[in-house]
């Protein structure tokens, strides 16, 4: 999973970068519109993971976590995204174009030391201009390709062209009642002819609210504190919120001082757990494992995957030569420790290559090459 990280300029995009990969982005830096992105890698963080590791046997000898990439983009302030044809704009959309989602960080936290862009604090309009921003640059895009389709339809009117352009004409017209893309139901169709745009107001987007940090105890109720309730409803959006300073520090401490401090500040999890939680969620993402002795090791996959295709994440000689796959429940593993234990209590599950990977689930692929 690859996460674009974006925003209006100052507020704490890079904080919440450094706490979720760990990273050490110098937050004071980027007030003058740089344009370079920053990337990070942060683990997954699952518990179940962890257990499984323990319990079974033989142990493993490596645990590995899933991953989520991050890139840190620069703050885009309000008018920028028309600028299509500037080399930032150009470097900002190049550098979101594969990404799976947009992290939409909002500015929640007053400081006298860091003005704010606007004037004022105030995450529901600051929602509202970057979703236009985004709409702007969508817009663009379409009314550039729109001009030149017009050109190539009146030297040949093919049926490729004459497709894509109604795609666009329908994109164009929700835009421009500043709808983003992602309210839109899209065939297959639709989006094979538009696979090679960079419309960021298609994207998935984490809205995540930065706080202050006395602000802890706002964060379980962040869509009533902030009115964000339109928002929570809308089509592909989630919504959480961290307090990105205080949270970015106790993330750099050893596991177990993190703990107790999130724990004084009423905290069931880190930031790094609730955003990963959230993208999960939005994406229609899960994760199931597989254990050896060489490793234990958690896989990401969409819901919906079949055992099949989960082989294929894996390596794709997995999925060339599938025979079957020996399943067994996180629960059943966890309290007999192998899947000999398994198969000999009989839960061990033999699926062939249409069945549906569940959430948790350890599997070991049988293949054959």
């Amino acid at each position: 999973m690859r996460v674009g990280i974006v925003g209006l300029p100052l507020v704490g995009k890079s904080t919440i970068f450094n706490l979720l990969t760990h990273g050490h982005v110098d937050t004071s830096s980027w007030g003058g519109g740089k344009s370079e992105a920053h990337i990070g890698v942060a683990q997954v963080p699952d518990p179940r993971l962890d257990r499984l590791a323990e319990v079974f046997h033989p142990k493993p000898k490596k645990v590995t976590h899933a991953t989520v990439e991050y890139v840190d983009l620069p703050g885009l302030a309000r008018g920028e995204s028309r600028a299509l044809e500037s080399r930032e704009m150009s470097t900002y959309l190049n550098s979101l174009k594969n990404v799976d989602a947009l992290m939409h960080v909002v500015r929640a936290f007053e400081d006298e030391n860091i003005p704010h862009p606007e004037g004022s604090v105030d995450a529901l309009r600051d929602i509202g201009l970057f979703e236009l921003e985004m709409v702007f640059s969508d817009l663009a895009i379409i009314e550039k390709r729109l001009e030149r389709l017009s050109k190539d339809l009146k030297k040949a009117r093919t049926s490729e062209l004459e497709l894509e352009n109604a795609v666009l004409q329908r994109f164009k017209g929700a835009l421009e009642q500043e709808r983003p893309l992602r309210d839109l139901t899209l065939t297959d169709e639709d989006q094979k002819r538009v696979r090679g745009f960079t419309f960021l107001s298609a994207k998935p987007m984490l809205l995540v609210l930065n706080l202050g940090d006395r602000d802890t105890a706002k964060i379980t109720r962040v869509v009533p504190e902030f009115g964000l309730e339109r928002q929570a409803a809308q089509k592909r959006v989630g919504i959480t919120a961290v307090c990105g300073k205080i949270e970015a520090e106790i993330a750099s401490l050893p596991d177990e001082d993190a703990r107790l401090f999130l724990e004084d500040l009423g905290l069931a999890a880190g930031g790094l757990a609730r955003i990963i939680e959230q993208s999960y969620s939005l994406l229609g993402l899960f994760s199931f494992f597989t254990l050896s002795e060489p490793e234990a090791r958690a896989w990401t996959i969409p819901n919906n995957t079949t055992a099949l295709q989960a082989a294929g994440v894996i390596h794709s000689d997995f999925e060339r030569g599938f025979i079957k796959a020996e399943v067994v429940t996180y629960e059943d593993m966890i309290q007999l420790g192998s899947f000999q234990a398994a198969r000999n209590k009989g839960v061990l599950r033999v699926e062939g290559k249409d069945c549906i990977v569940r959430e948790g689930d350890v599997i070991f692929f049988r293949f054959n090459v």
